[in-house]
């Protein structure tokens, strides 16, 4: 018979990336390599933390929501307590932010009137685009990245729908 273990994973992310393994409640491995690991109350948040066999004094200076200052040996330490899930999700949304295509649309129904740039021209965050003119007010459509104009989808004179692709920016990183 086979015995069922629970096991969590966390990444606690400060100066360093450590990844610890929670089984059944006790730690079990701290990045990926077995940890004998005890740990005793002293008083109010002073802890008697053993690690293989070396004994640590530690105390739990700031405890919010999943960020964490803890006291070891006279050292303080600031960390981020992440889920193993919730860590390999902000990963990869930091490693493709910078690379998406970043696609805008019509903030409002009307006509273009304009089209200030072609395709394959540098653009920088915030500089005009198109020129939508929605209720006889002219709105300037602006890149909202740094970066060249990868499509142009609607041509003067044309009019556009509400969330209507108007033109792509490739940030080219």
């Amino acid at each position: 018979m086979k015995l069922l273990h629970s096991t969590k994973n966390y990444t606690l992310t400060g100066e360093k990336k450590v990844n610890v393994q929670i089984r059944d409640g006790k730690l079990h491995k701290i990045n990926n390599r077995k940890a004998a690991f005890e740990i005793e109350l002293i008083e109010n948040d002073e802890y008697v933390i053993k690690v293989n066999e070396k004994s640590h004094l530690g105390q739990v200076v700031s405890l919010k929501q999943n960020e964490v200052t803890v006291m070891v040996n006279g050292n303080t330490y600031n960390f981020t307590v992440e889920t193993e899930l919730g860590s390999k999700r902000k990963e990869k949304l930091t490693k493709d932010a910078g690379k998406k295509v970043s696609k805008t649309t019509a903030p409002l129904p009307g006509e273009i009137v304009a089209v200030l740039v072609t395709e394959g021209q540098e653009v920088h965050k915030g500089e005009p685009v198109m020129i939508l003119e929605a209720m006889k007010m002219q709105n300037e459509i602006i890149s909202p990245i740094n970066g060249k104009i990868k499509a142009l989808h609607v041509k003067s004179e044309e009019t556009v729908m509400k969330d209507q692709a108007l033109f792509d920016v490739d940030p080219g990183k």
